[in-house]
């Protein structure tokens, strides 16, 4: 009897044993819950950099275990508080019973977006104002009241846009040409330049002494229409927007049509070429497939790419004379000529040919048009073997189809240098350079860029009261 009763009582003991260490345990869970500060991630998707009249702010906030609790905007200006109406779609999804306090929660998170302007908040006035997002989560953190986090912006409040003076009383400017105006902005001013359409040309101080006084080269797109007309657009910091007119009389152009044929001999001498140099592109099963892929999306991409390229550029002028032509060269392309593609007798394209072509003895020495820095050298899509070399302002030029190069991306060239070679590589018919000229990645007639009058009228003489 007395063996089984010291038995009993070592069983007694383990299981108070055990439920002590239980009880340990869970306070121990429940403290470390209790104690943590598992917050929500608060994240713009909208840039805000001041406050204007319609400023409108957007964000998301997500939490990786926890539902989203409560989320709140507040304007803070002086003394007053505004307290912000928010537009939101929550994404939470079902959780575990609370009393499943170690399974894994679900993510969640959230879209928001809130109207922070003076036409949402009438009593704001200019001057500053600090904007407060708070969110909390459904956690045990901070003693049972939730994971907590906060993201305060400091942010200037204006709600007149820029002063515009517009220097340059007339422009006349050729269809798919440039030419530059000079104007005046108001302190505050953060971007200013020339909208054409769907275009904006950025502007550019004449001198760092004159930061308010600023030039843009701007051009009429060769697909534009000449009636359209173009401003002198100024924001500010809180997205305040002024439209400035100007005279100008845009002469338009006829470009060029022609027509080419394409021979299965000389699409299998180059779509395997680019292909092989442009993984990103997909077989479409057929040579003839391919060559329409290569000669319209292929070319649809480089475009854009010369577009991010053209934020790749000098604040400055980095040239003072007339551009280079490439020198005993033959015209056998014009600019914005619209070609029109045909195999075996069917239409099966139509593209427009943004630069001249231009032919010289095979291999010749391709010097680069004005002094600038090279933005890239390498095998770029359509084109080939390429060069893209900055000039300033948002102003380059691109080489295209070479069988070598000379530089590479990063070098300082002077107009005259040696930068390649003609060549046949991309969709070249034979050697040839391919030459464009660029604004803010727009293609502009290169012509005018070659004639010492055009540049003296159009941009030296107006920039040397500055100079």
């Amino acid at each position: 009897m007395r063996k089984s009763y010291h038995k009993s009582r070592e069983s007694s003991g383990y299981g108070w044993i055990f439920f002590l260490l239980v009880l340990i345990g869970g306070i121990f869970v429940l403290g470390w819950k209790a104690l943590s500060h598992e917050a929500p991630v608060i994240k713009l998707t909208s840039s805000v950099k001041g406050i204007g009249k319609q400023t409108v702010m957007e964000f998301t906030v997500q939490d990786k275990e926890y539902s989203l609790k409560n989320v709140s905007v507040v304007l803070q200006q002086g003394s007053r508080n505004f307290s912000i109406p928010l537009v939101s779609e929550i994404h939470n999804t079902p959780v575990p019973p609370w009393w499943k306090f170690w399974a894994k929660r679900p993510a969640s998170s959230g879209d928001f977006k809130a109207r922070i302007g003076q036409q949402s908040v009438p009593d704001l006035k200019e001057g500053q104002a600090a904007l407060d997002i708070v969110v909390t989560n459904n956690s045990w953190g901070r003693f049972f009241r939730g994971g907590r986090n906060e993201l305060q912006l400091h942010l200037p409040v204006r709600f007149h846009p820029p002063e515009v003076q517009v220097l340059t009383s007339q422009v006349y400017v050729n269809q798919g040409g440039c030419d530059l105006v000079l104007f005046k902005v108001s302190p505050g001013t953060t971007e200013s330049g020339i909208r054409v359409g769907k275009y904006f040309f950025r502007s550019w101080p004449v001198k760092k002494s004159l930061p308010d006084t600023r030039m843009c080269l701007f051009a009429y797109p060769y697909n534009v229409d000449p009636k359209t007309s173009a401003q002198v657009i100024a924001r500010d910091v809180a997205g305040n927007e002024t439209a400035s007119g100007f005279t100008c009389q845009v002469f338009p152009k006829r470009f060029f049509k022609s027509t080419i044929n394409v021979p299965d001999s000389f699409m299998e001498r180059v779509v395997p070429a680019i292909l092989s140099h442009t993984p990103e592109v997909q077989d479409e099963g057929s040579l003839l497939k391919n060559y329409v892929m290569l000669n319209r999306h292929l070319r649809m991409i480089d475009s854009q790419l010369l577009i991010a390229y053209a934020q790749k550029t000098a604040p400055h002028f980095l040239w003072t004379q007339a551009f280079l032509r490439f020198p005993r060269s033959k015209v056998e392309a014009h600019f914005a000529d619209f070609r029109t593609y045909m195999y075996n007798g069917k239409v099966v394209d139509h593209e427009t040919h943004l630069g001249y072509d231009l032919a010289s003895t095979a291999h010749s020495a391709v010097p680069a048009a004005n002094d600038g820095v090279v933005v890239f050298a390498h095998y770029f899509g359509i084109y080939g073997n390429a060069v893209l070399i900055d000039h300033g302002c948002g102003l380059q030029t691109l080489y295209g189809h070479l069988s070598s190069f000379a530089v590479k991306a990063g070098d300082p060239v002077t107009r005259g240098q040696t930068i390649g070679h003609s060549g046949e590589t991309g969709l070249a018919g034979g050697d040839h350079l391919h030459f464009s000229v660029l604004l803010d990645g727009v293609f502009v007639n290169p012509y005018e860029w070659w004639d010492p009058h055009w540049i003296h009228d159009r941009i030296t003489a107006k920039l040397e009261p500055y100079r």
